[in-house]
């Protein structure tokens, strides 16, 4: 049977797509990330804090391409905006100019009256000049004053109150939080030596209930997962399992925690639900 189709705890056969084993409950192993340290390049785990090679703080590394990238546009950015702000300066230096010199008015010269030569009087009979009558200026006509429009004022519909929506609450989960008992505080243990998990008590169970125990360790600077469901409130781990995963520059130090979940069946597949709060995370090395 191909790789992949096989439970790592039980050894029963599973489906290609498979999340959580139907026979033994274990958790599909899931498989993390990695990232380059900025400092030392070498290749580390992306939920690691330290390089495990050099020790520094683990930050990706960025990339060369992307920093050059950058320095381009801000380049191009500048050159843009130079473009942008020539032609406003020159054409503010033309209005500048026509401002300060503005053009000169042109004297119209006054006509220069020409005297008229005085008559000498003689024996001859001088008739009189007729007056001719000045024109009158036909009066004006006074502008009629149009009426102003009166502006029609637009009632505007009132907003009714907004609906407050209503708040869905969280279900709460049928248990509480579990209390792991041991082992706590980095303890040590051997090959040989009996490695048993313990936690208190949560009371009756169910029938499709039960304590799911989780194990995870960095293998070849990985995060693998184990574990299994059991009815009771402790579990001996199996030494032929998991003995001697964990990487060595971890100190061979593998985490657990507890949950009480329960199994029910959906469309024909086993679903399993947590029912309670997920317990603290514990540490114990397996040297």
């Amino acid at each position: 049977m191909p790789d992949g189709h096989t439970c790592p705890n039980c050894g029963e056969p599973v489906k290609p797509d498979w999340s959580l084993c139907p026979h033994c409950g274990q958790a599909k192993p899931v498989t993390l990330g990695r990232i380059r340290c900025r400092v030392c390049g070498r290749s580390a785990v992306a939920t690691l804090r330290t390089c495990p090679e050099c020790g520094a703080h683990l930050e990706p590394k960025p990339l060369p391409v992307l920093q050059l990238s950058i320095g381009v546009l801000v380049v191009v950015a500048l050159i843009f905006g130079a473009l942008q702000v020539r032609p406003i300066l020159f054409n503010s230096a033309e209005q500048v100019a026509v401002m300060v010199n503005p053009p000169t008015a042109t004297s119209t010269p006054t006509a220069t009256s020409t005297p008229t030569a005085t008559a000498t009087s003689t024996s001859t009979h001088t008739p009189t000049p007729t007056v001719t009558p000045t024109g009158t200026r036909p009066p004006t006509a006074t502008p009629t004053e149009t009426p102003t429009p009166t502006e029609t004022p637009v009632i505007l519909p009132t907003r009714g109150p907004t609906e407050t929506p209503t708040v869905t609450p969280t279900p709460t989960p049928r248990f509480g939080k579990p209390v792991l008992l041991a082992p706590s505080g980095d303890k040590i243990y051997s090959r040989g030596e009996e490695l048993i998990l313990r936690w208190q008590d949560m009371g009756l169970l169910a029938d499709n209930e039960s304590y799911a125990v989780r194990l995870t360790w960095l293998q070849n600077g990985q995060i693998s997962f184990g574990g299994t469901n059991v009815k009771e409130n402790f579990w001996t781990v199996p030494p032929d399992l998991y003995w001697g995963l964990a990487d060595q520059f971890t100190g061979r130090k593998y985490e657990w925690y507890i949950f009480v979940e329960a199994i029910t069946t959906e469309n024909g597949q086993k679903v399993a639900k947590p029912v309670s709060d997920v317990s603290d995370r514990w540490t114990f090395l397996w040297q």
